[in-house]
């Protein structure tokens, strides 16, 4: 630390106004702390304090794990409510929000903390003593800021309490580890329960058909209408070099001659989402890339909107390079991933 460091914390950390709220909320059992407004030359945020794990809880990569080790580590990881917050009602006032971030105080400099506090106890916040985190520590202490949608050139004047909250849409993951034999042109079918003791869900694959990857992006720059679209945003020059960019992201995980299986699924619970992986990715250790790193998500669509079994039929992708000609793969349904819709949550 020195002086100048010093003074750049100051900087990024000094409000030009702030509104205290103090009012801790529960949603779904797990306690935060809308702490209050600030705003700064970047923009207007609404401050929350959540729980947290510890940092020592958090998973740590190894560079000797399979796959399934490291997402069996990561399934379940603590998100919290807060950074999902879209909208918050303050007396006959409402707030929306653009997103946000979120760091636990103990990976932020401890300074930065301190500056945040400081100026909202100078403007009449505190902690009651009942509260829930009055005497938690700062390792198992979150600190999420929501951007406000609204340009504000002076803070809102904020009149009533909080009455109510909006959390956006969220997902929870499930783990199944489920063994299937993916065979092109047949149908499949896999019984499971979420949690145990739970209720039995069923996933109908309806299809299993391969996907080549390189030649469906090829005919989408290919496609004259998608063309006509880009080029409204894009210049003649920058719609091939997007061209470019994409066919060889895609050529470096899938290259030509292979491609991935595709599920065709419905399943008896709504909001579920399949996730199929190959056996033999799973238990394998993902191998250092050189140069930069690429995601390369691929994703499917079905033939039908609605199953065979009247379900809404759903398309899962195997994002495991196999020669096209490839008739059949050992597989797991890995996890399921359940959407749960926006909910309002009065205080």
């Amino acid at each position: 630390m020195n002086y100048d460091i010093f003074q750049s914390y100051i900087e990024a950390s000094c409000f030009e106004e702030v509104s205290i709220i103090g009012k801790d909320i529960s949603i779904d059992g797990e306690q935060i702390h809308i702490v209050g407004m600030g705003r700064k030359k970047e923009g207007t945020f609404l401050y929350i304090l959540e729980q947290q794990p510890s940092l020592e809880e958090y998973p740590v990569w190894k560079p000797e794990q399979t796959k399934r080790e490291s997402m069996l580590d990561s399934a379940g990881r603590h998100e919290g409510n807060a950074l999902h917050l879209n909208k918050i009602k303050i007396g006959e006032d409402t707030f929306n929000f653009q997103g946000g971030s979120g760091g636990n105080l103990a990976q932020l400099e401890f300074v930065e903390a301190y500056f945040f506090f400081q100026q909202m106890m100078e403007k009449g916040w505190s902690l009651s003593e009942d509260s829930p985190f009055y005497r938690l520590e700062w390792n198992r202490m979150g600190l999420v800021s929501l951007r406000l949608t609204d340009v504000c050139e002076r803070l809102p004047v904020l009149t009533g309490e909080v009455e109510q909250v909006t959390v956006g849409t969220t997902h929870k993951s499930y783990i199944i580890q489920k063994s299937v034999r993916l065979e092109q042109g047949k149908t499949n079918q896999l019984c499971f329960s979420l949690e145990e003791g739970g209720e039995e869900v069923i996933c109908y694959m309806n299809q299993v058909r391969m996907m080549e990857p390189l030649i469906e992006e090829q005919r989408r720059f290919d496609d004259v209408q998608y063309q006509e679209r880009a080029l409204q945003h894009v210049t003649r020059e920058e719609f091939k070099e997007m061209k470019k960019m994409a066919l060889t992201s895609i050529e470096a995980e899938c290259p030509r001659g292979m491609g991935y299986f595709i599920v065709e699924y419905e399943c008896t619970r709504e909001n579920l989402s399949a996730q199929f992986f190959a056996t033999t990715d799973l238990d394998r250790i993902p191998e250092p890339k050189n140069g930069g790193t690429t995601m390369l998500m691929m994703g499917g669509r079905p033939d039908q909107e609605t199953g065979p079994h009247g379900l809404r039929n759903r398309c899962a992708v195997v994002q495991y390079a196999v020669p096209v000609e490839t008739k059949a793969l050992d597989a797991e349904l890995f996890m399921m991933m359940e959407t749960i819709p926006e909910k309002e949550v009065t205080v």
